[in-house]
């Protein structure tokens, strides 16, 4: 009897020891495959990035690539067609109301400047008659046989229509069959500062400041002459 109880405690004392190394060993292998889905799934984020990453960065180089070269190949640069000084110098252009030619001519000029500069038109063209450009007028009138020189300030459509007049004037006295490549080659000495343009510009602003007296008081202007 008392050998039959002790094989039972022996085999009871055995068996706990192993029940506790299979819960150990358990648990780790549930851990270990817990983490194994985890780093799994890691592995295959982060390969799915860096296989990610490259192909973003050649589709972009792809795409790119051909706006470069279509960048690069269309060097007109069309100016818009309803732009405030293309229409003003237009106008001036204009004649007996044929305005379709007229506008013709505005786009010949620009196309001749592109072909002279290899540029943008329409930026040379604003430089040319901001350089062109007076900042006044001057009025002159008689009165008792003395002549009198008024300044008047212009705005800035007054100051733009004057340097388009000027240009236009300057461009008929220059040789050549077509009028808008004369206006472009004058246009670009104005830029050069080889034009007549300037040296009217220069004139006025030298009369302009010698009766700079009759700004403050002004003469009283008789009737035949106010405009």
């Amino acid at each position: 009897m008392f050998s039959s109880i002790r094989h039972a405690i022996t085999r009871a004392s055995l068996r706990r020891p192993a029940n506790v190394r299979t819960l150990t060993d358990s648990v780790a292998s549930d851990a270990l495959q817990h983490a194994a889905p985890n780093a799994g799934e890691a592995n295959i984020l982060s390969a799915l990035s860096s296989s990610q990453r490259p192909a973003v960065a050649s589709t972009s180089s792809s795409i790119a690539r051909p706006a470069a070269s279509s960048t690069d190949t269309a060097n007109i640069h069309i100016p818009p067609a309803e732009d405030p000084l293309l229409h003003l110098f237009t106008s001036c252009v204009m004649k007996h109301g044929k305005r379709q030619e007229a506008t013709r001519v505005t786009a010949k000029m620009l196309l001749h400047l592109h072909a002279f500069t290899k540029a943008p038109p329409l930026p040379i063209f604003r430089e040319a008659i901001a350089k062109a450009s007076p900042l006044l007028r001057c009025r002159q009138f008689k009165r008792a046989a003395k002549q009198y020189v008024f300044p008047m300030p212009l705005n800035e459509r007054q100051r733009a229509r004057q340097a388009i007049k000027w240009i236009l004037d300057s461009s008929d006295k220059k040789g050549g069959k077509h009028l808008p490549e004369r206006v472009a080659r004058e246009v670009i000495a104005v830029i050069k500062g080889d034009s007549e343009v300037i040296k009217k510009k220069v004139d006025v602003h030298k009369l302009a400041v010698l009766h700079r007296g009759n700004v403050l008081r002004p003469p009283r202007v008789p009737k035949s002459n106010r405009a």
